[in-house]
């Protein structure tokens, strides 16, 4: 009887090693506090959407501009995140073609939409793994790092736009104080990646980490391109929004993109299901547009997620001819030519 397990019946006479119940109580929480912020958020909307107008206006969306503009828009997103994964991995020394880094993060990203905290954009690591052209331990490494920039980038905006688009705060000192504190954290985060020393592969992602920011100009160039690439992401909204007759500036669409994206972060909710298109139009009306257009203008954005869907199944069939096209090449090549199959695949991997 080993001592992690509890043999007698009376105190719970349970299997499970002691450890994990903290991790099961973790995860009973966090699922319980989605669900109740999901069914508040439904309740609101069943209860304060005016529906029929909603629908009237619904009908009078341009749909050529939201599909190919907002596509456009989503796509352009997609090249910016991979070149900035391409920039980190160069770092640590992994290189992976630019045409599968960037179809392998397009269709992450798509279906990273409706998964709690963006998760799923860890499929674009399993997948060049799965295929030999990359090691977790840089793909995870160099992951972590855009994270923390994307969380840092997206707090930024949300604070600026809180003292210069939104005037929601009781107090500007909120902001102002929030902005302070992600200057020391953001500078406490680098010191002790610098300092800190572990065991075995949590070494091993950490080195990866600080080859990625150890450079500061990359480091600098990373981070412009992180501004850019959630810049590009207000523009995508502020597409969407225009598609449904909704004429915001850039500024405006910013500060809504930052607070909901935040929000939805925070709620744990996949997607943002319910509290996004609550915080929207709630946002929206603060903006001036009338209930049922705000209302509208909501559930238009969440199309966004569907054509962010589309584009990324797409992505993955492109992604698959070019597999099946190069693996067609290297069976050409007989065993006999193995310089010729050497060249081959070379070529394919560049």
């Amino acid at each position: 009887m080993t001592c992690n397990q509890n043999s007698n019946p009376s105190e719970g006479g349970s299997s499970t090693p002691a450890g994990k119940r903290p991790g099961k109580r973790y995860h009973a929480l966090t699922v319980g506090f989605s669900v109740l912020v999901f069914a508040a958020s439904a309740w609101y909307i069943g209860r304060t959407f005016q529906w029929v107008e909603l629908a009237r206006v619904l009908r009078e969306v341009n749909l050529a501009c939201l599909i190919f503009g907002g596509g456009a828009s989503i796509i352009a997103y997609w090249m910016l995140r991979t070149l900035r994964w391409h920039i980190l991995l160069r770092r640590t020394e992994t290189h992976v073609p630019i045409v599968d880094l960037y179809l392998c993060t397009a269709v992450s990203l798509s279906f990273s939409v409706f998964t709690p905290l963006q998760s799923g954009e860890m499929i674009k690591i399993e997948l060049l793994k799965k295929h030999g052209m990359m090691r977790r331990s840089p793909g995870y490494g160099s992951f972590l790092v855009e994270r923390a920039m994307d969380l840092t980038t997206l707090l930024t905006i949300a604070c600026v736009s809180l003292l210069t688009s939104l005037n929601i705060l009781p107090n500007r000192a909120y902001a102002y104080g929030i902005l302070g504190g992600l200057a020391l954290a953001c500078m406490a985060g680098l010191i002790v990646l610098a300092k800190l020393q572990l065991k075995g592969r949590p070494q091993q992602l950490l080195e990866h980490m600080r080859q990625c920011v150890g450079d500061m100009p990359t480091l600098l160039l990373v981070i412009a391109i992180t501004c850019v690439s959630w810049a590009s992401v207000a523009f995508s909204w502020q597409v969407f929004l225009y598609a449904a007759g909704i004429h915001l500036d850039f500024a405006q669409s910013t500060a809504i993109m930052s607070i909901v994206a935040l929000v939805c972060i925070l709620s744990l909710i996949p997607g943002g299901l319910g509290i996004s298109e609550a915080g929207t139009s709630q946002l929206l009306m603060h903006f001036g547009c009338a209930a049922a257009v705000a209302q509208a203008g909501s559930l238009v954005l969440r199309s966004c997620s569907l054509v962010a869907i589309a584009l990324g199944v797409a992505h993955l069939g492109i992604w698959k001819l070019i597999r099946l096209r190069r693996n067609r090449r290297l069976e050409l090549v007989t065993p006999a030519q193995p310089s010729l199959q050497h060249a081959v695949r070379k070529e394919v991997h560049e």
